[in-house]
């Protein structure tokens, strides 16, 4: 236990109250201090900075407010470096609902500030810390308008200025582009002081706390506050000891919300503080208007401004009228924030802790720090660095790119009727991805009026004649030179079902959009060739007068290419090892799952937009389904993994998922950010990256920002798509959505998509969805009875492609994300 902590720390009326506090204490130190502090808080920080965990939120606030009520008041000097932890809504009608024997009101319990937090700047590193400084008498009296009390406290011990640190968020998307300019004009920013000369920073700047900031990545500082040691003004914190930080004296220059703002820290570990921030929910100034046609007039204060000796005209009314002179603000606890010493950056920066604020090349502590010294991803193909290419007709320079770019991968096709021309489809000076845009733009034009399959041929050749890739040691293996894009062991350990484990044999491709198709209509021509009239599905008079008329305009692809590359943030799929355990969850389809996962099939039931999956365990409960044997039953029936499965079955399971399976997400770039909440609440898989295999993406063409709708990607299966097929079954990899506890939100449950390699690192995939919505999926149903169509064809590339995607504009947004890219 930490030296720092103690039960004895707090004002506690009763002995009984102080054993019940550090019960409380010990508790959680045995459970969730599993390695250092800088880990511990981490955890929590994870958890109250993601909207999808808002369920757990109330737990792990009420832990942070125990570390701080056994927390030790210390004085604090010099830089540290600053984690916004959590930041909660005022609760202005909390004395109503303590009443009622409530701690919070249900509008404060919505913490919609917390929301929007998260989907912005939680993770971005805008405020990076603070600094306090030495401080003389006669600038400590200027600040507080010579008050009493503070004056009397005054000692040059303990008594400090302190100022804030920010630097401009990684993001460059447009509300996080004007996080710093728009702090830097209200809050009165300045640049970051570069020696103890700087002038006007009201506290002494010494050489060494200038170099000890050296670790802590900023360049604009302001916001001020005094501080000195001081009693908890948040009454739940009955007087107890802190070392206090108060922005509201109104010459220091708040503007609002630290018109309102006290912040309170106590040390819990060496090294580490835990800050409460304090907002007043009552007599507080909003601010000044000046008076813009009379300059010599002073402005005019909006609010009431902090003046807590009650210095005013009409003083003795108030004294008259209220039985205290004390006036009441209001504070609450609205979040919580670490101080940490920066002498212990690499414990702070690591994988384990705060990664995601580490400093960024160029930066301060970069270099100091060694980050420039890291190893580089191991990125599939490294050729394009020296020399610089040309990547829209460059690469025919360069006789390994131009070998990859122009040799096809492929296997004869199943349908011996295929003609044998698919690699002259493409032109002598066109690349593979070249000719597929020449062949999507030309199916665009043909299916605008006509959205028939019969144009998508040259598509479908393509893909028969390509070969799946494989699974090798668990891993997603292609069947080019290399057969990966990037390899990588992540580094954060992220929670599955009640066990953390990290990302083993990690990779990801690129992905873009070819060309889109109504496979609804499908089901009305088994034949993409015929007419409706060769149709057996319709009375022979109505085929007849839909088979003389054309298709409808294909509206899913003119929607995509008009307005939804814009829009919809798909980025690509990553892939990784899964284990026997996850696997043998995943595809279980047993009556009693509920039974088996409650945790997750609560999940399932909690979302709205996972009712399919949710359904499916309902129906696999009822008593015609509990017969149905699904293709694994026989090595389920033993139990659950943590719940009696027999050893063979493990092996079985282990062997399964080392031969034949991976665990996918589809990823998404930085716009999905905006939606962020949304789809925290609609995607029970969506979630933050491990920041080290996000920063691999960061270093190649197109980084991703998310990961969601997960998948279990499966090799050498046969295609359900009887076109794909002839004298011989099509072999594809396919990607599972539909198992019931795969979850994820409508439409994606009715999805299960199949790729084949057509190039050295270039895959062309198929989009299949069942349109037989009113069938329940079930893996002992014949496939035929979903009635699987295809929707459309998609491409997932390494890094050389994508590059060369980018620069010929390939389904991309334009020139704009070119230039965002760095894509020459």
């Amino acid at each position: 236990m930490s030296s720092f902590l103690s039960s004895s720390h707090f004002p506690s009326t009763s002995d009984e109250d102080k054993r019940t506090l550090q019960a409380a204490l010990d508790d959680l130190l045995q459970t969730d201090l599993k390695g250092s502090y800088h880990q511990l808080l981490a955890s929590y920080q994870r958890i109250l900075a993601d909207n999808c965990h808002r369920d757990k939120w109330p737990e792990i606030h009420e832990k942070l407010t125990t570390l701080f009520k056994c927390g030790k008041s210390v004085p604090i000097d010099g830089p540290m470096i600053g984690i916004s932890v959590s930041i909660r809504d005022s609760d202005y009608f909390k004395e109503t609902v303590a009443r009622c024997g409530r701690e919070r009101s249900r509008i404060a319990s919505i913490e919609w500030m917390a929301t929007l937090w998260n989907m912005s700047f939680a993770d971005t590193g805008l405020w990076m810390g603070k600094t306090f400084e030495s401080v003389s008498r006669e600038t400590v009296a200027e600040k507080c308008g010579n008050n009493k009390s503070e004056m009397k406290a005054f000692d040059p011990k303990t008594t400090r200025i302190g100022r804030n640190f920010f630097r401009e968020p990684v993001s460059s998307d447009f509300l996080k582009s004007l996080g710093l300019p728009v702090l830097t004009q209200t809050w009165h920013l300045r640049d970051r002081p570069q020696s103890p000369s700087a002038a006007d920073f009201n506290g002494t700047l010494t050489a060494e706390n200038l170099e000890r900031e050296i670790n802590i990545p900023y360049t604009k500082t302001g916001g001020y506050f005094l501080c000195n040691n001081g009693k908890s003004v948040v009454p739940e914190m009955k007087g107890k000891k802190v070392y206090q930080l108060n922005y509201r004296w109104p010459a220091l220059g708040p503007a609002y919300p630290m018109t309102r703002l006290v912040d309170e820290l106590v040390q819990v570990a060496d090294g580490v503080y835990l800050g409460q921030l304090v907002y007043a929910t009552k007599h507080y100034s909003l601010g000044s208007l000046r008076q813009p046609f009379c300059p010599h007039l002073p402005d005019i204060p909006i609010g009431e401004p902090y003046n807590p000796e009650h210095r005013h005209p009409l003083d003795f009314l108030k004294r008259i009228f209220r039985r205290k002179r004390e006036i009441d603000y209001g504070y609450q606890n609205n979040g919580y924030f670490l101080m940490l010493d920066p002498a212990h950056a690499e414990e702070i920066y690591a994988d384990d802790a705060f990664p995601r604020i580490r400093p960024r090349a160029g930066e301060s502590g970069y270099v100091e720090l060694g980050y420039d010294k890291t190893p580089a991803a191991a990125v599939a193909y490294t050729a394009p660095s020296e020399p610089k290419i040309n990547w829209i007709n460059g690469w025919r320079e360069d006789p390994e790119i131009k070998e990859k770019f122009t040799t096809f991968i492929l296997e004869p096709s199943p349908k011996g009727s295929d003609p044998d021309d698919v690699q002259e489809m493409r032109r002598d000076d066109e690349s593979i991805l070249q000719m597929l845009k020449r062949i999507s733009e030309d199916i665009s034009t043909r299916t605008k009026t006509d959205d028939r399959l019969r144009h998508f041929e040259k598509l479908n050749r393509l893909f028969r004649r390509g070969i799946a890739p494989g699974i090798e040691n668990g891993v997603f293996r292609g069947q080019g030179k290399q057969g990966f894009n990037i390899q990588a062991e992540g580094r954060l350990a992220q929670d599955w079902y009640g066990r953390r484990d990290v990302a083993h044999g990690f990779d990801y491709y690129h992905g873009a959009n070819l060309n889109l198709h109504l496979g609804f209509s499908d089901n009305f021509r088994p034949n993409p060739t015929a007419a409706f009239s060769d149709s057996q599905l319709f009375p022979s008079a109505f085929a007849s007068v839909l088979g003389n008329r054309k298709s409808s305009a294909n509206i899913l692809d003119i929607t995509w290419h008009s307005i939804g590359k814009y829009i919809f943030p798909w980025a690509g799929k990553s892939y990784e090892k899964i284990s026997g355990r996850k696997l043998s969850m995943l595809l279980d389809e047993s009556h009693d799952l509920a039974k088996r996962y409650p945790q997750r099939v609560g999940e399932l039931k909690s979302l709205l937009a996972s009712a399919p999956h949710a359904d499916l365990v309902a129906r696999n409960k009822k008593g015609r389904r509990r017969r149905q044997r699904g293709q694994y039953a026989a090595h389920l029936k033993s139990g659950a993994w943590d719940k009696g499965m027999s050893d063979a079955d493990k092996s079985f399971w282990e062997q399964e998922a080392n031969d034949r399976w991976v665990f996918g997400h589809n990823t998404e770039d930085n716009r999905i950010l905006t939606a962020d909440p949304l789809m925290h609440v609609i995607d029970m898989n969506y979630r933050i990256p491990d920041p080290y295999l996000q920063g691999l993406s960061e270093a190649g063409p197109s980084p991703f920002a998310r990961q969601g709708y997960i998948f279990l990607g499966t090799s050498d299966r046969e295609s359900i798509l009887p076109q794909n097929s002839g004298e011989e079954r099509k072999r594809v990899f396919q990607f599972h959505y539909r198992f019931p506890l795969i979850g994820g939100p409508v439409p994606i449950g009715f999805c299960l998509d199949e790729i084949v390699e057509i190039a050295d690192g270039l895959f062309l995939g198929q989009l299949i969805y069942s349109t037989a919505w009113n069938v329940p999926f079930h893996s002992s149903v014949d496939p035929a009875r979903y009635k699987y169509q295809l929707f459309g064809y998609f491409l997932l590339m390494d890094d050389a492609w994508q590059h060369h995607r980018l620069a010929i504009e390939l389904d991309t947004v334009g020139e704009l994300a070119i230039a965002a890219h760095g894509v020459r």
